[in-house]
């Protein structure tokens, strides 16, 4: 919704199951001098969006020195292919490696920092707990681990059936109405007319995001390493906030550092008043670095 500081490139890459996918990449600021540039970033969005929401934070990032790839997630954005669908969890997993790898190949570096919004929650949190050696610090934005809004006893009949019939049927997402990620009407205008919004998504892909719930929800107490920050929004309709709070406390421990914004909604970048969540993101990209994570 709101435009980037600066320009960003658009990248394509080729997963290693054949899969073409496209996204942004920012290059660190030219005023940004090359000594002072800092971990890259990979920055992971929602369900239903896709990197055209995302892109005033990730230039804001790109501006503190960090180069920035936000790639849009298979079957959405500007990814027409086998749209709304995944073969199974694993495979997002391994989308998020490929893009980690390339990411620090192209820029020449060990470690990255990670972002992941809503749903991007998930495979931020994922690729910290599996890969902590190249994880520099996570930030999770209203991560979408304890979701507040389900499809219902009539939405898990009718997914159930698709997935008898071989899981490759659509299936309505429920979060249709704008008002749920933002109390801001321009946010509602904007994800009302954007034609790149995610509205469903196969039995296979719902099933296997429940799963992926549940095995996060199952890490066991101080396993997440990473130096991480956690942003909940006061009002958010999506998350359960108290699930998502003390899973968080369980996982990280003294590394997590949690936030509640309040009267914000779920989706930060949305909010008519943008100053506190600013200061936060480059607060959170001037941190100084810190040492490699702790592996369990």
């Amino acid at each position: 919704m709101h435009p980037p500081t600066f320009p960003r490139e658009f990248v394509d890459w080729r997963f290693s199951d054949g899969y073409a996918a496209r996204g942004r990449v920012w290059r660190p600021s030219a005023d940004v001098p090359r000594k002072g540039q800092r971990c890259p970033v990979l920055y992971l969005h929602g369900i239903q969006s896709h990197g055209g929401w995302f892109e005033w934070s990730a230039s804001l990032l790109a501006e503190q020195g960090r180069a920035v790839v936000l790639a849009d997630r298979r079957g959405s954005g500007l990814n027409s292919q086998q749209r709304g669908d995944v073969p199974e969890l694993q495979r997002w997993n391994a989308d998020v490696d490929e893009l980690a790898d390339w990411t620090l190949r192209e820029f020449g570096v060990r470690r990255l920092a990670v972002v992941g919004v809503s749903w991007g929650g998930k495979t931020a949190v994922s690729l910290a707990l599996r890969r902590p050696e190249i994880v520099e610090r996570a930030l999770l934005v209203t991560p979408g681990i304890f979701p507040a809004v389900s499809v219902g006893v009539m939405g898990r009949l009718a997914i159930a059936a698709k997935l008898f019939a071989g899981g490759a049927a659509l299936h309505p997402i429920p979060l249709s109405d704008p008002a749920l990620f933002t109390d801001n009407p321009a946010g509602w205008a904007f994800i009302a007319a954007d034609p790149l919004t995610l509205e469903h998504a196969t039995a296979r892909f719902l099933c296997e995001s429940a799963r992926f719930d549940a095995r996060l929800h199952r890490m066991k107490p101080g396993t997440l390493g990473v130096p991480t920050t956690m942003l909940l929004a006061e009002h958010d309709r999506i998350i359960r906030n108290d699930a998502t709070q003390k899973w968080a406390e369980r996982l990280g421990g003294p590394r997590m550092n949690i936030v509640v914004l309040a009267g914000e909604a779920h989706t930060l970048e949305f909010s008519a008043n943008r100053e506190t969540y600013r200061k936060i993101l480059m607060g959170w990209a001037n941190t100084a670095e810190t040492a490699p994570a702790r592996r369990f």
